[in-house]
C-alpha cells in the first residue's frame, strides 16, 4: 500500500468552477464529518495475464491527463465550495505482492486490505480524489483496489475508468502511445451548464410537481435494534446471497408480462418487503439515476447521479400486481421529473434537520449490472469482482447487482443502528419476496412471508418508552415529559411543573419512586430536568438530541446556559444577513427562516472568524433557534480556563485533547488547520501582544525585550510546561527567544517549530555576499509574481513591498486616483502591518546567542535553498540543541487556499513523537 497514492508539486489552477448540486452536497457531509468514509466508492478488479506494473501506473497517469475531474480540489470561498482544477497530479500505484503468502490466507489478506484502504478518509482540499493499490498472489493473477471520492466519481464513471486503464496499459505493453478519443467536454463545463440551468428558472416547475408529490409524507424508516447515535456513523455492514443461475429470466419474464421494466418491478417488491416488514400504510425509498442525459457526458469521469424519492401506497389487501401497477406510475413521474436535484428539493421541502438521519429518505433501492465489462486487452484481461462498501447515508439499502456469472441480491446496513443477524433475516424476507412475486402475482402484500422475530423487534422497547411517557405524564408535577431508549434502559426528560416546596434538584428522586411504583413492562434508567423539550420545525419533540446519561447516576437538573446578551445580538445580525432577514422571530429555527445546509456551513464560518469557534453542523441542528446557538457559543466562551476567559491576548483554537499543547505566535489561521490535520487531538493556543488598535506600544525595545513579554503571555496561556511553541518568519524568531526565557525559568521545552525563518546574524551578511543577494533578489521577485498569480498577495501588496517602487510616487498617485486605498507594504491591515514593521525592525538589530533547544525547521520553496543558502538559514550555527530541518514544497493556508498544510502535521507529529520518545514520556 500507499501513504501517498497521489503527488501534487506546487499546483497551478488551470481551472475554476462552481461545484454540482451533488458535489456539494458531498462537500457538506464532509464538512459534518470530515473524511466521511461513507462518501468513499471501492472498486475491485482482477488482472489476469502477464503485465508490467510500470505500465499500470502510466495508465493511470494518462487517464489522469485527460479527465479534468481527476485533477480537481475543493476549497472553500466564504463558505461555500468552489472547485479548481490543477495543471498536474502525479499519480502513483500502491503496491504489495502476497505471493509468499499461504494460498489459503490470501483472499481474507486481500480482503483485509481493501478494508483498510477503503476506510481511509480523503482530503478534499487536496487534487486527485482516487488511489489504487496492486495485489499480486499469483504469478499471472492479481487484484486492483480502487478507491475514489463520490465527490468526483460515479458507479458509471467505473466502466470508463476500466476501458481507459485497460487501453492504455495494453498500448503500453506494446509500446505505442495510447489514443483514446478527445473529450468533447469536462465535467467543468458541466457544471457551468447545471448552474446555468438552475439559474434560469425552469426548476421551478421541477420544484412544485415533487412538493405536490411529497405533500405531507412521513418520514419512513425501519425500526432499529440499537438507539440511534446523536449523529450518523459511517459504518456498514453486507449482508448477501446469489440468486439462482434463471432469475435474471424470470425477473425479465415477469416484468415483461406486467408491462414494466425490470426495474420497476424490483421496486415493487422492495416497496412490498418494506410494508411487510413495518405495517406503515405508505412506503418512501430513494433510488438513483444516472443523469447523463447527453451523449457527450457519457466518456467522462465524475459524479453525475441524482437522488430520486420514490413515494409508494401499500395496504395488506393490495397485490403483487397491483403494487407492479402503483409501482409504474410513481417511477415514470420521478423519471420525468429527474432533473431537479436532490439538494434542491431538500431546499424547497426544507424537512426538520436531524443529524442522526439522512433527510427525506432512510432506505434506498438500487438495481444494476456491473459497470466494468469484463475483456481482454493484449495479453492480458480486466476483470470485475465483488467489493466491498466503505460506508453508508441509508439506514438500510437493498441492491439487486448483475454479474457475468449471475445475479446477487444484498442487504448494506448501519452497524451503529442493526444486528447482522436482523440484516440476515431481512435479506431472506426480501429474497422470499422476489421469488414469490415472480410466480404469484396474485399473493396480497399482507399474504407475504414474514419472519416473526422481524415483526416484533422493537416492539417491547416501544412498549417501555411508552409505559413511562404514560406514568409520568400523569404525575401533577410533570408539565411534558419524552423518553428514549438508552444502553440502559429507558430514560426520561421532563419539563417540570410547580413543584411546591420540594427543591428542583430532588424532583429527579420523586419521580423515580413513582415510576418503580407504577407497574412497568421495565424498570426505567433515569430522569433528566429540562426547561423545555427540544422541537424540530414542524413543533414535534426532536428526541434525537435527548441524551441518556451513560450510566445511572444521581440525576441534576440540567441548567440552560446563560447567553451573553452581546453574543446573541451579534449571533442575529449574521442571521439577517445570511438568510436576507430584517428580524429574527427567537422561537423560529434556523431552517424555519429559509436556511439550509449551505446557509449553515457560512454561519459556522462567520462564528469562526468572530469567535474563534469551531462548531460543527450538528450543532446547528441540535441548537437550531438563535438563543439556543448563542448559548452554545457563550458556554464555549464562559469556560475558558480561569484568568484568560477577559485576555483578548491568548486566543483558545482547539480546547480539549490528551496530546501535549502546542501554541502558536500570533498566527492563528495557519495552526488551527494544521492541528486539525494532527493524529492526536491537542489543545491548540494563539497568543499575540497586538490585535488592532490594542496590545503593546512600540516605543523602542530590544527583540529580547518583547520575546519575554510574550514568555509571560506563554505562561498565563500555559502555566506548566512542557512548552511547544510554533512560529512563521520573524514570529518563528519570537518563538525560539521566547522558548530561551521560558527555560531559564526553569520551564521543559518540548520543542519549538518554525517555517521559514532566518537566523538575523545570517541574513545580515547578504549584503556582504554579492552572490548570494541577487540569488534572494531573483528567488523573492519569482515567488512574489507566483503568490500575486495564485491570489495570496495583490499587486499593489507586491509593488509596495519594493523601495525603488514606493520611491517613485506612483503608487502614492495611485492612491490620490482612487485606484489603491492606500500605499501597501503587504497585504495586512494598516496597523498590523505597523506592528509587523516594528518587530522586524527589532529583529534585525537581534543577534541571538547560542540555543540549546530541540527545534524543527520546516523550510519551504518561499525560501532560496541551495547555492549560497545552507538548509535550515544559518541556524545550524546556532542551534546547539537538536535540530532537525526537513524541506516541503509549500504550506499556505490563505483564504480558499490550503495546501501542504497535512504534510506540516505529520512532520510535527513525527517531531514530537521523537521528543516524547527522548524524553520517556511514551
Amino acid at each position: 500500500m500507499s501513504d501517498r497514492p497521489v503527488e501534487h508539486p506546487a499546483d497551478s489552477v488551470v481551472f475554476e468552477a462552481p461545484v454540482t448540486t451533488t458535489q456539494q452536497r458531498c462537500w457538506f457531509l464532509d464538512q459534518i464529518r470530515p473524511g466521511n468514509t461513507a462518501l468513499n466508492i471501492a472498486v475491485r478488479w482482477e488482472i489476469r495475464g502477464r503485465f508490467a506494473s510500470t505500465n499500470l501506473e502510466r495508465a493511470f497517469q494518462h487517464v489522469f491527463d485527460r479527465h479534468e475531474m481527476l485533477r480537481t480540489r475543493f476549497v472553500d470561498r466564504d463558505g461555500e465550495p468552489i472547485q479548481q482544477v490543477v495543471d498536474r497530479v502525479r499519480f502513483h500505484l500502491g503496491e504489495l505482492d502476497l505471493r509468499t503468502t499461504p494460498e489459503a490466507d490470501r483472499m481474507a489478506r486481500i480482503d483485509a486490505i481493501a478494508l483498510e484502504e477503503g476506510g481511509r478518509p480523503f482530503d478534499l482540499s487536496q487534487p486527485g480524489l482516487l488511489r489504487a493499490t496492486l495485489v499480486r498472489y499469483e504469478t499471472e493473477r492479481a487484484i486492483l483496489l480502487i478507491t475514489a471520492h463520490q465527490s468526483a466519481f460515479d458507479g458509471y464513471s467505473i466502466g470508463v475508468l476500466g476501458h481507459e486503464v485497460g487501453t492504455a496499459m495494453q498500448a503500453y505493453e506494446e509500446g505505442r502511445t495510447p489514443e483514446l478519443p478527445r473529450l468533447a467536454l469536462q465535467y467543468g463545463d458541466y457544471a457551468l451548464w447545471q448552474r446555468d440551468y438552475l439559474d434560469s428558472g425552469v426548476q421551478q416547475e421541477e420544484g412544485d410537481w415533487w412538493a405536490e408529490i411529497l405533500r405531507d409524507a412521513p418520514y419512513f424508516e425501519i425500526t432499529p435494534d440499537k438507539p440511534r447515535p446523536a449523529q450518523q456513523v459511517p459504518s456498514v455492514g453486507l449482508v448477501q446471497v446469489d440468486l439462482p443461475p434463471d432469475f435474471r429470466e424470470r425477473l425479465e419474464d415477469r416484468a415483461r408480462a406486467e408491462g414494466v421494466t425490470a426495474f420497476t418491478f424490483g421496486t415493487a417488491v422492495a416497496s412490498a418487503f418494506l410494508h411487510r416488514l413495518s405495517g406503515e400504510a405508505e412506503v418512501l425509498m430513494g433510488t438513483q439515476v444516472a443523469g447523463r442525459l447527453d451523449v457527450d457526458l457519457e466518456p467522462l469521469i465524475g459524479v453525475f447521479i441524482n437522488n430520486l424519492v420514490l413515494r409508494l401506497p401499500t395496504a395488506p389487501e393490495t397485490t403483487l400486481s397491483e403494487q407492479v401497477g402503483a409501482a409504474r406510475q410513481v417511477v415514470e413521474g420521478a423519471i420525468a421529473h429527474q432533473s431537479l436535484p436532490f439538494n434542491k428539493l431538500v431546499e424547497r421541502l426544507n424537512p426538520p434537520r436531524d443529524a442522526s438521519r439522512n433527510p427525506i429518505i432512510s432506505t434506498n433501492f438500487n438495481m444494476m449490472s456491473v459497470f466494468l465489462q469484463g475483456r481482454s486487452y493484449g495479453d492480458f484481461e480486466l476483470v470485475s469482482v465483488p467489493s466491498h462498501v466503505p460506508g453508508s447515508v441509508y439506514d438500510l439499502q437493498s441492491v439487486l447487482i448483475g454479474r457475468p456469472g449471475g445475479w446477487r441480491l444484498a442487504v448494506e446496513y448501519q452497524t451503529e443502528l442493526f444486528e447482522e443477524e436482523t440484516a440476515r433475516r431481512m435479506l431472506d424476507m426480501l429474497l422470499e419476496t422476489f421469488l414469490v412475486a415472480l410466480d404469484k402475482p396474485d399473493v396480497t402484500l399482507g399474504a407475504l412471508p414474514c419472519d416473526p422475530r422481524l415483526l416484533n423487534r422493537g416492539t417491547a422497547q416501544c412498549g417501555a418508552v411508552h409505559a413511562v411517557e404514560a406514568s409520568l405524564s400523569e404525575h401533577p408535577m410533570v408539565h411534558e415529559v419524552a423518553a428514549v431508549q438508552g444502553r440502559g434502559g429507558v430514560w426520561a426528560f421532563v419539563v417540570p411543573r410547580n413543584t411546591g416546596a420540594l427543591p428542583l434538584d430532588q424532583l429527579p428522586g420523586r419521580l423515580m419512586e413513582h415510576l418503580v411504583a407504577a407497574d412497568l413492562p421495565e424498570p426505567a434508567a433515569g430522569v433528566s430536568i429540562l426547561a423545555e423539550l427540544p422541537r424540530n420545525s414542524k413543533g414535534g419533540v426532536n428526541r434525537s438530541v435527548l441524551r441518556p446519561l451513560a450510566v445511572p447516576a444521581p440525576v441534576q437538573p440540567l441548567p440552560v446556559p446563560a447567553t451573553d446578551p452581546q453574543v446573541e445580538d451579534r449571533l442575529g445580525a449574521f442571521w439577517k444577513d445570511i438568510l436576507s432577514l430584517r428580524e429574527i422571530p427567537r422561537q423560529a429555527t434556523f431552517f424555519d427562516l429559509g436556511g439550509h445546509s449551505l446557509l449553515a456551513v457560512r454561519l459556522l464560518t462567520r462564528i469562526r472568524q468572530e469567535w474563534g469557534i469551531a462548531l460543527g453542523i450538528a450543532d446547528i441542528y441540535e441548537n437550531a433557534t438563535l438563543p439556543a446557538l448563542a448559548g452554545v457559543i457563550s458556554r464555549h466562551h464562559s469556560s475558558a480556563p480561569e484568568g484568560d476567559a477577559d485576555d483578548w491576548r491568548i486566543l483558545r483554537l482547539i480546547r480539549g485533547g490528551g496530546a501535549a499543547p502546542l501554541i502558536s505566535i500570533n498566527n492563528a489561521a495557519m495552526i488551527l488547520s494544521t492541528s486539525k490535520a494532527m493524529e492526536a487531538k491537542r489543545p491548540t493556543t494563539c497568543v499575540r501582544l497586538f490585535d488592532g488598535t490594542r496590545g503593546i506600544d512600540q516605543v523602542p525595545r530590544s527583540f529580547e525585550e518583547i520575546a519575554a513579554e510574550y514568555a509571560r503571555v506563554i505562561r498565563k496561556a500555559q502555566p506548566e510546561g512542557p512548552y511547544l511553541l510554533f512560529g512563521v518568519c520573524v514570529h518563528g524568531n519570537i518563538a525560539l527567544e521566547a522558548a530561551r526565557h521560558l527555560k531559564a525559568a526553569g520551564a521543559e521545552i518540548l520543542g519549538v517549530v518554525v517555517k521559514d525563518v532566518w537566523e538575523p546574524g545570517f541574513a545580515a551578511t547578504l549584503h556582504a555576499n554579492r552572490g548570494a543577494r541577487w540569488q534572494n533578489k531573483r528567488h523573492a521577485l519569482r515567488m512574489k509574481l507566483r503568490m500575486v498569480r495564485d491570489g495570496t498577495m495583490s499587486m499593489s501588496a507586491m509593488l509596495g513591498s519594493y523601495r525603488i517602487v514606493r520611491a517613485t510616487g506612483v503608487l502614492q498617485a495611485a492612491k490620490t486616483l482612487g485606484l489603491i486605498d492606500r500605499v501597501r507594504w503587504s497585504d495586512l491591515e494598516e496597523e498590523q502591518e505597523s506592528f509587523l514593521r516594528y518587530i522586524s525592525a527589532a529583529r534585525d538589530r537581534y543577534r541571538p546567542r547560542p540555543l540549546d533547544l530541540p527545534v524543527l525547521h520546516v523550510v519551504t520553496d518561499i525560501t532560496p535553498q541551495g547555492g549560497h543558502f545552507p538548509p535550515s538559514i544559518g541556524w545550524e550555527n546556532v542551534v546547539t540543541g537538536p535540530l532537525r530541518t526537513v524541506t516541503l514544497t509549500e504550506v499556505i493556508d490563505h483564504k480558499d487556499k490550503r495546501i501542504g498544510v497535512e504534510d506540516l502535521a505529520r512532520e510535527i507529529d513525527r517531531f514530537v513523537a521523537d521528543r516524547e520518545r527522548d524524553l520517556g514520556r511514551r
